[in-house]
């Protein structure tokens, strides 16, 4: 059952349309996914589409001459072998070649639309074609990968294929029409897997997903959706990979006296050639920028690393998304590259942009010093002991030792809270804490007599601030300021849930680091566009 309906379209008159029954059930039950597609305005996305026509047509030519040149061409073998290759590619890695670049470097390829004519560009509207048949249309592929993402499921070609044909209402929303086997092949049909895999493919390779996902974090920006704020917020995720790995030894290289092993993906080649030992092939890893990640308690996964920044507030939504050439990068590494990548990006966010919340990894202060020069922040995290010891001697009276991250404990096995700084002598102050009943723990406590004076309601002692290098004597991390300000770093966790659970999952479905950095571009360009639409 269907009915007619007047909609204001942006940029268009209003035009009769058929409204179905199950689509109205839709927008009165204010489905998400229903109504930002429908309401999507399709014209900040014009020179991306003519990009995407463009590199279609350079595709389609690439393929015919590499139909052509496999007919006439006589490989010449690759002289490599596969031992080879693997030392290649293990040495070419981030965390064994200090030269490479830690965050993916991206390319958008961007071509004079000698093919395409750009007004003619729209909804329903795709280039004229003298050969072969009419391509799919652009906004109608990409609301679907959006849309797909809306549903909390993977914006890959498997899943947005299956929501198409299982979907009428979804495949209608996108622009799609339903194949009927009377009428022949129609561009406006629910396109195949293979074209929706082909559509993913050319834009992951022209940087395209990069280029959308940019325009519409700085259309948020302008229009004041995103909003400003002093405090900015970095941290690493990963996604499981979707490969196997090898431990190999690296040639030339030791640890501890012993043959330096380190995980890896497996080399292979990209063809179906009987013997890969002779064919012309090059030897590849089978999923590049994928490796050990390490996380606390000594956890391990394989996976890839990816770089997030975010600004502390509302709204919870990140700022920038960059993948990890080697996700067995030290998460350290990931902050400069990526503030030198925003500060490019978004030179108006970051210039606001006064505190940085991080994690224990970067509890460095040649890495401080490096943000303060560079980008005239201060790079806040709580301290990382990395093997310090307990100091237990030369304390003050009562005290039995102090923690390695600066809080003494008394003889009693009571932790000390931290009063403040003493500027004008350079001690830190410290009190003897409340039971929970709020009276001192000193009341009853059994050594109170060799501890605290007879009239005294409580201990306190103080610290000379050399002996606690490692704490800051402006913003000690044991006070109750440090508690407030690194509080708000927990907004990055929220984003992480909400980027591997919400808008996708955290097992991958694709290899390499191309694909993962396109995977996190499309998380920010559909977050993003529900903000704007919100």
């Amino acid at each position: 059952m269907s009915s007619i309906s007047l909609r204001l379209s942006p940029g268009q008159l209003p035009l009769v349309q058929f409204v179905e029954s199950d689509d109205r059930f839709l927008d009165e039950c204010d489905v998400v996914w229903f109504r930002t597609l429908r309401d999507l305005d399709w014209r900040p996305f014009v020179a991306a589409a003519v990009q995407y026509y463009e590199a279609l047509w350079q595709f389609n030519q690439e393929q015919l001459e590499a139909r052509t040149a496999k007919v006439v061409a006589h490989p010449v073998p690759d002289p490599e072998t596969e031992e080879q290759a693997r030392q290649r590619l293990l040495l070419d890695r981030a965390t064994l070649d200090a030269t490479k670049p830690v965050i993916a470097a991206i390319e958008t390829s961007v071509r004079e639309p000698a093919h395409v004519n750009p007004d003619a560009i729209r909804p329903g509207h795709v280039p004229l074609r003298i050969r072969g048949r009419t391509p799919k249309d652009f906004f109608a592929m990409l609301k679907a990968f959006l849309g797909v993402m809306l549903m909390g499921r993977p914006a890959e070609p498997e899943f947005v294929h299956d929501e198409l044909t299982g979907n009428p209402a979804f495949a209608r929303t996108c622009g799609f029409t339903l194949p009927e086997p009377a009428c022949g092949y129609r561009a406006t049909d629910i396109p195949r897997r293979r074209k929706l895999e082909q559509f993913d493919q050319i834009m992951t390779k022209n940087g395209l997903w990069d280029a959308l996902a940019l325009g519409q974090v700085r259309r948020n920006i302008e229009s004041g959706k995103l909003g400003e704020a002093t405090i900015g917020v970095h941290d690493t995720t990963h996604h499981l990979a979707f490969s196997s790995m090898e431990v190999p030894v690296v040639e030339g290289r030791t640890k501890n006296g012993k043959p330096l092993r380190k995980s890896h993906p497996r080399t292979t080649k990209n063809c179906r050639c009987e013997n890969r030992e002779v064919c012309p092939h090059e030897w590849i890893s089978a999923d590049d920028g994928a490796g050990t990640v390490v996380k606390a308690g000594g956890k391990m996964y394989w996976g890839h690393k990816a770089s997030t920044f975010a600004l502390a507030g509302l709204p919870e939504i990140p700022l920038d998304l960059v993948a990890l050439t080697d996700a067995a990068t030290h998460d350290s590494r990931s902050l400069l590259p990526q503030l030198e990548r925003i500060s490019i990006r978004f030179p108006s966010v970051i210039a606001k942009v006064k505190i940085v919340l991080d994690d224990g990894a970067l509890d460095d202060d040649a890495i401080r010093k490096m943000v303060k020069e560079k980008f005239d922040m201060d790079l806040v995290v709580k301290p990382n002991p990395r093997g310090r010891n307990a100091m237990e001697y030369g304390l003050p009276k009562g005290i039995d030792h102090v923690t390695p991250t600066g809080t003494p404990v008394c003889r009693a096995g009571f932790p000390f809270d931290l009063l403040g700084t003493r500027k004008e002598t350079g001690h830190f102050l410290f009190t003897a804490p409340d039971a929970s009943e709020g009276v001192p723990v000193c009341t009853d406590c059994a050594l109170r007599e060799d501890c605290i004076r007879p009239n005294a309601e409580r201990r306190h002692i103080s610290i000379p601030c050399e002996m606690l290098p490692f704490m800051d004597p402006v913003l000690p991390h044991l006070s109750k300021r440090f508690a407030r300000l690194t509080a708000k770093r927990t907004v990055i966790e929220r984003i992480h849930k909400l980027m591997k659970y919400d808008y996708g999952r955290e097992r991958l479905t694709k290899r390499g680091t191309a694909a993962y950095q396109a995977t996190l571009d499309k998380t920010l360009l559909a977050m993003h566009i529900v903000l704007a639409h919100d």
